[in-house]
């Protein structure tokens, strides 16, 4: 362990205390008393010349601190009014940043307020704390941020999917206090009732970016101005046109449209070409990049995410500017650690952990592939340099990338190369035509002219290199052996010659652990799996069986476009990006409902209704069959078995089947070993004793929830079925055996349906 890589030790024992204080329990006292015992740990080895000891003892003194730093932020979010959520009166609030709006006919206006007292209809007023989410229907009007707020209407919970392989969406909002949402759509339920002085540096900037935006829409198409506007400062991506956003996200770029860190390392990258290509040192470069990346900060509001950004690109950038990585990687760490201890909910969100890899990546890696790429000979110099640097960003974040988004761009480089550079270019000129504005207002609409004409160009040829076949990788979220033996050979490529013989017997052991566990991943795959993720109120299921696969949706009825959504997620984070059949249960649908999945689909067959009216954004543009079923039975691939009564559906092979229940049950045909899935739509039960008595199922999946969801579960005790109610617990599996079908984990605790905490980290790691 090098003393020069102090800080990034801290750094990576910090973060692990962190990560698990996230998942078990402890008091602080018990932390404060850990932290003690191994400060006088550290002493000791220090009095009496034990170095081991004193390594030793500063990891656990780091693990304990990141522990407890942990623990105060969640006894901070406790302590935020959490019991007004679910209460109706008036709540008074001020602006705390920028509002989103959304245009178009279904458009609104969402706030973000920070909360100061609720004042209830009886004339009861109470301080509360917490912030909260206002949507206002009346997108004619937007009141700037600091402006205090009163609000008629009912605080709504937030609504969590518990499902893996997706962005953190529940330690974001413990981190912003968020307590849930308002909406109000009747403008006299919000009244502004003045400016209050608070979030002066935030309001500043947002005036700014306003009065740039009213400038530049005079010299700018109208469509490509929030890019260039996303560009400069983040944010307006409600603005951008879907076709742009997903070309991005195509191509691996998408970085450059928030002010992320390897953003800032694109930027910084792009000015050290210009510099050497002027003949100026690397000192001389480095101060204005420097400057630049402070006048960006300051003009994007200095809120967190950039401060955190452009701290990170300045740290690497440096490094490799000044050809020392290495201390670089130091001085990384330390802000890595500064960054935890203001803010240990950074650790779980993507945009801190894309900038942590991406820059770590560069300060390891680019330097080595530049010199590879350079023994080649025969690729010029700046190509080298490009095509390094952008490889160089992409090693750490790739299971990452992976498990949130489970596709990875192959076109990178080349977008890279050509796309970027020209949007970097749009940034400079649209910097230089920001501070022209203040000076000369011509030259300023000359530049942003050409900046336009540029971002024009970059557009298009990102459009052309996303549209080429196979530009997305889909390969689905790594498995924990996957993952470990790939930052395993990550550390190898790293440190391979500074391995002694202890350091190469342990990490032949790490190697070899990591092995056994992926053969033993291997050996427990089954060739069945149900996997029943959380869709809320509806219900939903992914049947794999070999190569066939099958996926359930029975809507609730209520409109709800989330379902698609996360059955899409969780389809991908299993590596699977085609289905053969959709089954869908359209009973409870009276009105048509947003559902819609991007899955490529074969098939889809429905009960209830008819697909093409109850399900018209799912059959827009959708050239398969579709087939709108009465009782029948249907054969598919690997000899699967549909059966339907034109409500309830059995979908079996052999010994074994899969019970989907539906409004009219059947009455006979049961098999021997069957999985049960159902759920309540609020109004009704989902389930009755007499007919668990009659299938005898080994294992059952409720979805839905509602007021009957207790009286249901006691149904299933009753019947000795193990349940999985996926609204309350998350995602459950299902797996067939040759004497049956198992839940692996029955998640409900008997009490309050919660999680147990091995449990979470068991699925995070997963």
């Amino acid at each position: 362990m090098k003393r020069k890589y102090i800080f990034l030790w801290c750094a990576s024992f910090l973060a692990a205390g962190i990560f698990f204080a996230s998942f078990f329990e402890f008091s602080l006292f018990g932390g404060g008393l850990f932290l003690f015992l191994s400060l006088m740990g550290i002493l000791s080895g220090r009095v009496f010349g034990k170095t081991g000891v004193v390594w030793v003892c500063g990891a656990l003194f780091l693990c304990a601190a990141g522990a407890v730093r942990m623990e105060m932020a969640e006894e901070i979010w406790r302590q935020q009014s959490q019991y007004i959520v679910g209460s109706e009166g008036t709540f008074c609030g001020i602006v705390a940043e920028e509002p989103l709006v959304y245009k178009g006919e279904d458009g609104y206006t969402r706030y973000l307020i920070d909360l100061r007292k609720i004042r209830y209809a009886d004339g009861e007023e109470k301080s509360i704390s917490g912030t909260v989410y206002l949507y206002d229907f009346a997108v004619e009007n937007k009141y700037p941020v600091g402006t205090a707020l009163e609000a008629e209407g009912k605080l709504r919970p937030l609504r969590l999917y518990k499902n893996p392989g997706k962005i953190d969406l529940e330690k974001r909002y413990e981190s912003g206090h968020l307590l849930g949402r308002i909406y109000s759509k009747e403008n006299s339920r919000i009244r502004p009732v003045g400016e209050t002085g608070e979030y002066r540096v935030t309001r500043w900037a947002e005036t700014m970016r306003e009065r740039l935006a009213c400038f530049f829409a005079s010299y700018m198409d109208p469509v490509r101005l929030p890019v260039l506007m996303t560009l400069l400062f983040g944010g307006h991506y409600s603005e951008i046109p879907k076709d742009i956003i997903h070309s991005f996200s195509v191509t691996g770029i998408i970085h450059i449209l928030s002010v992320s860190g390897s953003h800032i390392a694109l930027l910084f990258g792009f000015l050290y070409f210009l510099g050497k290509w002027l003949g100026l040192s690397m000192k001389v470069t480095v101060v204005p990049a420097v400057l630049l990346v402070l006048v960006y900060a300051a003009m994007s509001g200095f809120v967190p995410p950039v401060i955190r950004a452009s701290l990170m690109g300045i740290l690497a950038v440096i490094g490799v500017l000044l050809e020392r990585g290495r201390t670089a990687l130091n001085l990384l760490g330390a802000a890595v650690a500064g960054m935890l201890l203001w803010n240990p909910y950074f650790l779980f969100d993507i945009s801190f952990q894309l900038s942590v890899c991406a820059s770590a990546g560069i300060l390891l890696f680019y330097e080595p592939l530049r010199h590879a790429l350079a023994l080649l000979g025969k690729i010029p110099p700046r190509i080298c340099e490009g095509c390094a640097l952008s490889t160089a960003a992409q090693i750490l974040v790739l299971p990452i990338i992976l498990y949130n988004f489970h596709s990875f761009p192959l076109y990178f480089i080349p977008a890279n190369l050509i796309v970027v550079p020209l949007l970097e270019w749009v940034i400079i000129g649209g910097l230089l035509a920001a501070l022209s504005s203040f000076l000369l207002m011509p030259l300023a609409g000359g530049i942003l002219q050409f900046a336009d004409y540029f971002l024009w160009a970059a557009l298009r040829l990102n459009g052309f290199i996303s549209s080429l076949p196979e530009a997305s990788f889909e390969a689905g979220s790594l498995s924990l052996a996957e993952g470990i033996l790939y930052y395993i050979g990550v550390a190898v490529f790293c440190f391979k010659r500074k391995w002694e013989r202890k350091g190469q017997y342990l990490l032949a052991g790490i190697i070899f652990a990591g092995a056994i566990l992926l053969l033993a991943e291997w050996a427990a795959r089954r060739e069945t799996v149900l996997l029943a993720p959380d869709l809320g109120v509806d219900t939903g299921t992914v049947l794999i069986s070999g190569d066939a696969k099958i996926v359930y949706y029975k809507s609730s009825g209520i409109p709800s476009a989330a379902s698609g959504r996360e059955l899409d997620s969780i389809l991908g984070y299993h590596g699977i990006f085609d289905i053969d059949v959709l089954l869908l249960n359209l009973e409870e649908v009276k009105k048509p409902v947003p559902f819609e999945m991007d899955t490529r689909i074969k098939e889809i067959w429905a009960v209830g209704g008819k697909a093409e009216t109850l399900a018209p954004f799912l059959i827009k543009d959708f050239k398969g069959t579709v087939r709108n079923l009465s009782p029948s039975r249907l054969r598919l691939k690997n000899g699967l078995t549909v059966i339907t009564n034109g409500s309830a559906l059995r979908v079996g092979k052999g010994s074994w089947d899969v019970y989907f229940a539906g409004n009219k049950n059947f009455s006979e045909g049961d098999s021997p070993h069957t999985a049960w899935v159902g759920g309540s739509n609020g109004f009704r039960r989902g389930v009755s004793e007499k007919e668990l008595g009659r299938l005898r199922p080994e294992a059952a999946v409720y979805g839905g929830g509602g007021r009957f969801a207790g009286e249901d579960k006691d149904v299933f005790y009753l019947c000795n079925c193990p349940v999985a109610y996926t609204e309350n617990e998350g995602m459950a599996e299902l797996i067939w055996e040759k004497d049956g079908w198992r839940l692996l984990q029955e998640r409900w605790d008997g009490n309050n349906g919660s999680k147990t905490n091995l449990i979470q980290l068991q699925n995070f790691i997963r």
